[in-house]
């Protein structure tokens, strides 16, 4: 029989900040409305929606449609709110523009279903109109971010600011003397998706139930290998570390307060 694969154990690698997802932007699709993201042609990943205010205005931005899947909302780069997929509706996010203020909405496809009555309801993105005090939000451009090549994307970045507000790619490298399988544990970041080598390790999320993502070994290799994080939320750390092992558990979402009834 073959041997068992080796587990190894990786020491603290530090994460350094080299990119804002919005300063990787493709070039946008404008239309009137906004479009689901099947209908830009994508299937996976996550994609922006850009509007500019029109008038100032102040009151709850509302979506006609339920979120699909996560939405974080932003006003000229700084964080607002909200909508989530997981939470009671209605939801709405309280907002205060000025006339050309620029809204973001990031939208994260969280995977589908593949059974049940909603099989045929399974598009992402934006459905239907966007609403700010009760008038429409017109003139959107979007911009699909599907994350096939995370690496391209900080080569190809406008801009090497980042701040703490916007979702941001972290980058490393780290050294090995010996291969094996091992688990990257992730403790004091937030929720966001990791690669190694180019190959998409999945998403980490602290509330659980998974702690760590599993790294097989024949994605590492002998010598220098590369890591990237990107990061949605706010981090307190910026190490992360290979362990031997798994673990389970349940936290709270750190969320909760920022979705709005109304």
């Amino acid at each position: 029989m073959p041997k068992p694969t080796a587990i190894i154990s990786i020491a603290n690698i530090t994460m350094k900040p080299v990119a804002s997802l919005f300063d990787t932007l493709p070039s946008p699709v404008t239309k009137q409305q906004p479009v689901n993201m099947e209908s830009l042609g994508q299937s996976n990943g996550f994609i922006l929606y850009r509007t500019s205010s029109q008038t100032a205005a102040s009151g709850m931005l509302k979506l006609s449609d339920y979120p699909r899947d996560r939405i974080l909302v932003y006003v000229n780069g700084k964080r607002q709110g909200l909508f989530d997929s997981t939470f009671p509706l209605p939801q709405a996010v309280n907002l205060t523009v000025s006339k050309g203020d620029t809204i973001d909405l990031l939208v994260e496809n969280m995977g589908r279903i593949n059974y049940g009555p909603r099989i045929p309801d399974q598009r992402k993105g934006i459905i239907g109109n966007v609403t700010l005090n009760g008038n429409m939000l017109e003139h959107w451009s979007m911009y699909p971010l599907p994350l096939d090549d995370p690496s391209a994307m900080i080569k190809a970045a406008k801009s090497s600011n980042h701040t703490s507000d916007v979702p941001t790619f972290y980058q490393a490298s780290f050294n090995l003397h010996t291969v094996g399988d091992t688990f990257l544990s992730t403790p004091g970041w937030t929720k966001g998706m990791a690669w190694v080598n180019g190959n998409n390790l999945g998403r980490y999320w602290m509330i659980g139930p998974q702690q760590q993502l599993y790294v097989p070994g024949c994605w590492l290799k002998k010598g220098t290998n590369e890591i990237i994080i990107l990061e949605l939320e706010q981090v307190n750390t910026t190490t992360v570390s290979g362990i031997p092992s798994r673990s389970w558990a349940n936290r709270p979402n750190p969320s909760v307060p920022q979705i709005v009834s109304n």
